[in-house]
This record gives structure tokens, sequence and C-alpha cells, in this order.
């Protein structure tokens, strides 16, 4: 007891130590701030799975391999991890710029992975952003460097255009880019932003059939929902609770390899800084989006999902996961150890659904599409 008591005060200190910090340096407190209102909670696994599966698979799977760097090449930043898939052909060269347990990162990953991509991470300190510094504009998370030329931003429409020049053969990535153009908005604080009216559509070669059409528009407005709703519901969940808070920043700076990246002051700052933040902010937020019990807000939005994919199909895209079937799990994945995911999406219908896109996205069930583009 004695050796937990002497944790329990090392801890109390540097929080205490740590919110001073915060206190003389209120520009970096608000970095940390508003990173961690990009977390959501969770590992995307990308260590290679092909030995999981038995032999005889009726799907041909990729042979994924993880590297994980242990320095930095020169005047480059640390890489976490590189993900290579000997059948992607692409020359894109991905890198992804993210915070692991982000929910809009773990959206991009899931369609990564599930299409077998080969892509670099970087983690990005939420704390100093340093890693980002070469965007100067831009700097919210994920970012997707293409071939260290072009820049794709928001994760919906990062889906939209890769997903887009996959089944364009005959485009290459500035053509795509061209079939999304921006206009001058406003957000809901009245700031001027550039949005993009077409994100959530994927741009055919062709017109489709009726059903063709009405499958698409089912998956553009889930997809939107998943982004309106279901996103905005993790916070007040992982972090209703100081102990919760805490504990949800401890399992982000294990899982996303903070003690590799990061030093040790500035994981310090961004466990129990960001953790006090979001513990306030996650009150916020469910005023703002009118939660009254953030557990049954949850429930309630995983039945809803499942009513809309109903008991005849194992995905909203029928046989094969569409791409509000890897927004959602992407977002889900980015909680998935925490106690909300635990009493309200590990058992029924949701855990099921969710327990057969954990298996394709593993599996890199979507690669035949990257194996087809040469």
């Amino acid at each position: 007891m004695a050796g937990i008591s002497g944790l329990k005060f090392v801890e109390d200190v540097i929080f205490v130590y740590t919110m001073r910090m915060v206190e003389n340096r209120r520009g970096m407190f608000r970095r940390a701030f508003s990173a961690a209102s990009m977390f959501g909670f969770g590992w995307a696994g990308t260590a290679s799975h092909k030995d999981q599966f038995a032999a005889g698979s009726e799907v041909k799977l990729p042979n994924i391999h993880v590297i994980r760097p242990e320095v930095a090449q020169k005047n480059d930043v640390l890489v976490s991890r590189k993900i290579v898939n000997e059948l992607d052909r692409t020359k894109l060269n991905i890198r992804l710029y993210q915070y692991e347990t982000c929910p809009f990162c773990c959206k991009v990953r899931a369609y990564l992975d599930y299409h077998g991509f080969s892509y670099e991470i970087v983690e990005v300190n939420p704390v100093t952003r340093s890693q980002i510094k070469f965007s100067t504009d831009y700097k919210k998370v994920p970012i997707v460097r293409v071939n260290d030329e072009v820049s794709l931003t928001e994760s919906s429409l990062v889906i939209s255009q890769l997903a887009t020049l996959l089944i364009r053969p005959d485009r290459d990535m500035k053509e795509v880019l061209s079939m999304y153009p921006s206009v001058e908005s406003t957000d809901d604080k009245g700031k001027p932003v550039l949005a993009h009216p077409n994100k959530y559509f994927v741009m055919q070669e062709r017109s489709g059939t009726v059903a063709e059409m009405a499958a698409a528009k089912e998956e553009r407005e889930w997809r939107e929902w998943v982004d309106s709703h279901f996103i905005h519901l993790i916070s007040p969940n992982v972090y209703r609770s100081w102990n919760e808070s805490l504990e949800t920043f401890r399992w982000f700076q294990e899982v996303g390899d903070w003690h590799r990246t990061f030093p040790s002051w500035e994981r310090c700052l961004a466990v129990y800084a960001g953790a006090a933040a979001m513990w306030g902010l996650s009150k916020r937020l469910k005023k703002r989006h009118n939660i009254d019990d953030e557990r049954e807000a949850m429930r309630s939005a995983c039945d809803k999902w499942m009513a809309a994919v109903g008991p005849t199909r194992k995905f909203m895209g029928g046989d094969r996961p569409n791409l509000a079937d890897l927004s959602l799990y992407g977002a889900m994945q980015s909680f998935y150890g925490c106690a909300a995911f635990k009493e309200c999406c590990s058992t029924g219908p949701i855990a099921e659904w969710y327990a057969r896109m954990k298996a394709a996205v593993d599996r890199r069930e979507g690669a035949h599409l990257l194996a087809a583009r040469k």
C-alpha cells in the first residue's frame, strides 16, 4: 500500500505542477485544449493480422507489414509507424498526420486499412503541434499528405477524394481534387471558412441505376450523421468525470506511443492539462448538444444505426461495408477501450456489427479495388 500511496502522491504533485505550468503558458494550454477536443478514444489496429485467419479463406489477404522506425530521417519528423502493402502500386506515398485517438483520424485510418493502402503515420504532439509546422493555415488533424506535395484535410472530404481516386483509374489526384471545389462560408461562430458542398459525394464516372443512387444517398446521409451527431456523443461519455477523463488521457498516452515520440514534460502536460480541459468542456458539450444522459444517448444512437441497417443486411452497404460503415466503425474505434464502449456498445446487435466490421478492416477486404488500380 505504501508504494501505491507514494505513486498517488507523485501524481498529485505532478498534477499541481502541471496546472501551474498551464497558468504560465496559456497559449500552450489553449493548444492542448484544442487538440484534446479532437480526441475520442482507442486504437485502430494496423499490425499484421494475416496469421489470425485460417487458410482457405475466400478473401485473398494482402501481405501487410508494419515498421516502427526508431529515429527520424534527416530533416524529417519521426514516423510512428509505416504500414506497407505489397499490392499497393498507386505510388501515392501517403502520410497521415494524426492523433491516435481522434475519431476523425480513426475514420481515415479505417478507410485506409480496409482498402489496404500503404501509408505512414506521424503522431502529432497535441501541445506543440511541431510535426505539422509545414501547414501554416490549417492546424487541425487529420492531414493527409500525398507525395509530399498535396495536403488533404477534413476526414470525410479526404475519404471521398480517395474513394473517387480508387474507382476512377483514369484520373490522377490533381484531377480528383478539382472535382471538390471549395466555397466561402461561415462556421457556427460566424468565422469565415472554406466549405466543400459535395464532400460526402463519391464522383462516379457514370450515373447509376435507381437502386444504386438510392444506396449512395443513404450512404451520404449516414456519413453526415456520424459527423454531426454520433461523434458529438463521444466526449461527454469519455470525459464525464475527472477520474474517467484522466483514465482516458492515460490511455491516449499508451496507445499513441507518446513515450517514444514526445519528451516526458510534454507527455505530462498533455495528459493532465488535456484531462482537466476536457472534463470541464464535456459539461458544456452536453448542454450544447442537448444531452441529458450521455450513456443513454450513446445507446440510442447505436440502436438507431442498427435499425437503419436492418435484420437482413450485414452492413449498411449490404454484404460489404460502405463508407458509412467505415465512418461509424472508425468513430467507435476511437473509444473502444473505455467504460462508455463497454457499457453501450459491447453487447447486442451493435456488438455483432462491430465484430463484423473489425474482421473486414483487419482482413483488408476492400483491397481488391486497390490491387486493380495500377
